[in-house]
This record gives C-alpha cells, sequence and structure tokens, in this order.
C-alpha cells in the first residue's frame, strides 16, 4: 500500500475477518467467491496462490537465467549456437527428416495418377 492511500492494512489480531479479505483480495480471489468461503478455504485458496506466484516468478527466473547463457554463448562462441530444438529439448522435439528414395514417389505418383484416371469416366 502507499504511504498516502490513508488505507490501513488490517491487523489480524484486532479484526481476523476483514484481515482473510484483505489477503484474499490482494491473492485476486474475486470477492464474490470470498463472501461464501470459510476462514479455512479462504486461507487455503491465498496459500494456492501464493504457491502459483512462486512457480511463476521461479519459471521466470528460469527464463532469464537461460536467455543470458544463450547471449554469452552467441556473443562469445557464435558457432557453437545451440538451434531451438537444441537449446529447448523438453519445449521441442527434434523432428526427424527422413530422406526418400525418389523411386517409391514416382511409384505413388503413378499409382495416384491411375486411381484418378479410372475414376474419371
Amino acid at each position: 500500500m502507499s504511504k498516502g492511500s490513508g488505507i490501513k492494512i488490517p491487523d489480524p489480531q484486532e479484526n481476523y475477518p476483514e484481515y482473510l479479505m484483505f489477503t484474499a483480495l490482494r491473492a485476486d480471489i474475486p470477492f464474490t467467491e470470498i463472501e461464501n468461503m470459510t476462514a479455512t478455504e479462504i486461507a487455503l485458496a491465498v496459500h494456492a496462490k501464493h504457491e502459483q506466484n512462486k512457480e511463476k516468478a521461479q519459471m521466470q527466473a528460469w527464463i532469464a537465467h537461460s536467455t543470458a547463457a544463450l547471449i554469452g554463448l552467441a556473443v562469445n562462441e557464435p558457432k557453437k549456437f545451440p538451434n531451438l530444438e537444441a537449446a529447448f529439448p523438453s519445449l521441442f522435439e527434434k523432428k526427424i527428416q527422413q530422406k526418400q528414395d525418389w523411386r517409391i514417389m514416382k511409384a505413388r505418383m503413378e499409382a495416384y495418377a491411375k486411381a484418378k484416371n479410372e475414376n474419371q469416366y
């Protein structure tokens, strides 16, 4: 809270229900849901939101660290800079390109052309 807002954070020892309401709203729990929740449910929802925020912060830190490492590699050793699949193997599967024999492709095209010509009449 800003110092000039004039709003005081509720003291949990003086007004616990108001404090619960405040923490739930800070955790982005909609007011319409809060009024039908018990104190235990509010506390659990706030805790769950806190855990989600922590996981999100950890993911953002991992992204920032990986980005910095890749930038350092690109600047210092550009020949070793990995492609997207190698840099993030858990996110992108490397697609294996199989070379196809031209004779197999030719046979398939001939079979397709023959079937198409037979169906025209």
